[in-house]
């Protein structure tokens, strides 16, 4: 069986994925039949520079390349040999820009509402205009004050936190952390007809932060790339993380 590493999106971390965690590694049966050999899989979520564990460190400064390289040492750490690659919104573009440098590579990619940019365009261009403005903003800020920028809770609220219930929004709201703005703003060069192993695309359909059909689109782009649909928000490991997780262990 697989094991699964798998990268946040912009401004969250290995928290996010804490549920889904459960639900991947939970044994099948409740409770567990002590005398079967069990079929474990290993999950591991990885903290990107300036998130989650980390988020000590300036995070406006991050760059793609650090952010690879994080990923890089936690699969050489945890000796992963069979495992899947998946990448939530900003951990996908970190995802397809990992898969050709890791000394072993990942036998899929699954990218959960994965930034896929366009040739020589940053990841922050697939977002909805006042986000990007927002981007911008907070950028700026974080050039004259020398510090990070947290997200206005009201931007949280609307864009990421679509489809919540008040404890889901409570929790995303509560761990939200500011933007890795360097990452979001350079561009990014993929080379997606060389990419080492298959892709599976899984889309959002009630993603207010990308939009389903922005999605299916970027999955297009991906030679020969499996799209699949799931009915959640941009969230969904807060959200569904049950069906995230079958879909995970599925591809």
């Amino acid at each position: 069986m697989s094991d699964f590493l798998l990268i946040h999106g912009a401004g969250q971390g290995a928290w996010s994925w804490g549920k889904v965690w459960g639900h991947m590694t939970a044994p099948a049966e409740h409770p567990p039949r002590l005398f079967l050999a069990r079929q474990s899989v290993r999950v591991r979520a990885v903290d990107l520079p300036g998130h989650g564990a980390d988020a000590a460190n300036d995070v406006a400064m991050v760059d793609m390349s650090e952010s690879v390289q994080t990923v890089a040492r936690v699969a050489e750490q945890e000796d992963f040999r069979d495992f899947t690659l998946v990448g939530h919104e900003l951990g996908g573009t970190v995802a397809l820009l990992a898969a050709p440098e890791l000394s072993i590579k990942p036998k899929r990619i699954i990218l959960v509402g994965g930034i896929v940019p366009g040739n020589g365009r940053p990841p922050a261009s697939v977002y909805p205009a006042p986000v990007g403005a927002l981007i911008r903003l907070c950028r700026t800020l974080s050039a004259f004050s020398g510090r990070d920028i947290p997200v206005p809770i009201g931007a949280i609220n609307r864009y990421w936190c679509r489809g919540l219930d008040n404890m889901q929004q409570a929790q995303t709201i509560g761990h939200f952390g500011p933007l890795p703005l360097r990452m979001l703003t350079h561009p990014v060069s993929l080379d997606l007809g060389n990419l080492p192993c298959p892709v599976t695309y899984v889309v959002l359909g009630n993603d207010r932060l990308i939009t389903p059909s922005r999605q299916r689109a970027m999955a297009a782009r991906i030679p020969n790339a499996t799209a699949v649909e799931l009915d959640a928000a941009h969230q969904v490991a807060v959200q569904r993380p049950r069906e995230l997780a079958e879909t995970l262990l599925a591809a």
